[in-house]
């Protein structure tokens, strides 16, 4: 049997991870059954990546997210008809809480009723098998796999299969989430479900979907991994029209929806989770003039702040640019307290509006992708080692060792830690001799005392008075002695062109 714990926490981001852990945590405070649904299941069984975590709770949810609110999470919406709540992360993971509920729809299009219900026919009353699966994590079932719909076959197959024959006309916006999974997944309709939807097309039940639930599936697409690929197959089926009648003929601006994408991706290599929502609905309907464009985003019923920030990001954009194009040069350091308080969402749109502009860009870039990842890696552990506690001091310490960094003053670790020290006011450690140094040492020591003193050789001058021995005896040749009976060296002398010859000594 698979280990789908496993492979989930193997899977996820660590981010991810830690707000599984707490939703895990705080849901069996409450006692409450809990169940990682729908997408999250789907991508994990497919090996996609995991963008956003659904969870299904047996009880209310509100009383979750209400917990879930006090760690900092910033809520998005709450539907308290659907008992549904949707969050966000300080770091950008998305969630949704849902009550296991059965649905009943009294006209197509409207609205269904909605009441408690165990989590098997919650997960069969849902769009498409491959989105009708659950993993337990609650702890006496936890890591069991729910699959009443056999959608891990569907997965197995690549195929996208509605659950029965009334799906789409019980919620005609099935339709655009046919289309968005087969363009994002790679999917194909099976022919029953592809009938179906061809059907539903030709009667129009595209025009019974309400503003609501339209407005939130435009802000999945916006952040589909490829939002141009998605908007080109719903304009192949002419269900850009839902959105705007003349949306088909002034198509959205899929050549900086590609830009948007490309710089979108950088950012999230590097770890910043950018909401590409408002850019995404700025590209989508910029070609809409005037009162067109406003239509298009009154249709989806949006916020009105959420319509003002869309109808200003231009606005703002320029306002960004002008920020760094004062002046010729800028430090770094003026650059990063100039970015800083700038959403990276708004930065990330700039490079894709403004590609043309290199030197606005370079210093996006270097901010984003430069000076930014320097300040998360502070030297905070070090500094704590030193003995310097945490408080005023220790904020001014590690400010000025990263104004230095960004100077570019501080370029290897026995200098960054040098520099560390002064501003700590901690000396040069000394290094300490370990007793098998201090054992060579002495070792050393005493075989300079205990060598022994060279003596003289006998030299020329004990020569003569053997030789006066020799001739008294009789002896017709003088003795040679070992040095004298060598042949006599020769001595390598250097002429004017450079090379040696010999010459006795």
């Amino acid at each position: 049997m698979p280990d789908y714990i496993f492979m989930l926490e193997s899977r996820l981001s660590p981010e991810q991870l830690q707000v599984l852990n707490r939703v895990q945590q705080e849901a069996q405070d409450l006692g409450m059954n809990l169940y990682l649904v729908g997408g999250a299941v789907r991508d994990l069984m497919g090996g996609s990546p995991i963008r956003d975590l659904d969870f299904t709770t047996e009880g209310n949810p509100l009383r979750l997210a209400r917990r879930l609110e006090e760690e900092k999470m910033r809520r998005v919406e709450i539907d308290s008809s659907r008992r549904s709540a949707e969050l966000v992360m300080p770091d950008g993971v998305f969630l949704s809480l849902e009550m296991a509920r059965s649905e009943v729809y009294a006209a197509p299009g409207k609205l269904p009723e909605v009441a408690p219900a165990p989590i098997m026919e919650d997960l069969r009353r849902r769009d498409f098998s491959v989105n009708a699966m659950g993993i337990s994590l609650t702890p006496g079932s936890r890591g069991l796999l729910l699959d009443p719909t056999n959608g891990l076959a569907d997965i197995e197959r690549r195929e996208l299969r509605i659950l029965h024959n009334y799906s789409f006309v019980h919620d005609p916006l099935r339709l655009l989430r046919l289309v968005r999974f087969s363009a994002r997944l790679g999917f194909k309709p099976e022919p029953r479900t592809q009938e179906l939807f061809e059907a539903a097309l030709e009667r129009g039940y595209q025009e019974y979907i309400q503003a609501a639930s339209l407005g939130r599936e435009v802000e999945q697409i916006a952040r589909e991994a490829n939002v141009a690929a998605v908007l080109k197959a719903l304009d192949d089926y002419n269900l850009l029209a839902v959105l705007h009648p003349l949306l088909p003929k002034r198509t959205p601006d899929y050549e900086d929806l590609a830009k948007l994408q490309k710089y979108r991706e950088q950012a999230e290599q590097t770890g910043y989770r950018p909401d590409p929502f408002i850019a995404a609905l700025h590209y989508l309907s910029r070609r809409l003039k005037g009162g067109a464009r406003n239509q298009l985003l009154r249709n989806l019923a949006l916020k009105k702040a959420t319509v003002k920030q869309v109808l200003g990001l231009e606005k703002e954009a320029r306002k960004v640019v002008k920020l760094l194009s004062r002046r010729r040069k800028i430090a770094p350091r003026e650059i990063f307290h100039l970015l800083t308080p700038i959403p990276v969402e708004l930065l990330v749109f700039v490079l894709a509006e403004y590609s043309s502009k290199q030197k606005v860009q370079a210093k996006i870039y270097n901010f984003l992708f430069k000076y930014r990842p320097l300040r998360n890696k502070l030297p905070v552990r070090e500094l704590q080692l030193m003995g310097v506690s945490t408080g005023p001091k220790f904020d001014q310490i590690l400010e000025k060792y990263f104004e230095a960094q960004l100077d570019g003053k501080l370029r290897g670790r026995a200098e960054q830690l040098r520099f560390l020290r002064k501003l700590a006011g901690v000396p040069k450690p000394v290094p300490k001799v370990t007793r098998k140094e201090k054992g060579k040492k002495a070792a050393a020591a005493h075989a300079v005392e205990r060598k022994p003193v060279a003596t003289k050789e006998a030299g020329p001058a004990e020569e003569p008075a053997a030789l006066a021995k020799a001739v008294e005896a009789g002896a017709t040749k003088p003795p040679v002695s070992k040095e004298s009976s060598k042949p006599p060296a020769k001595e390598a002398t250097r002429t004017l062109k450079g090379k040696k010859r010999a010459r006795p000594k």
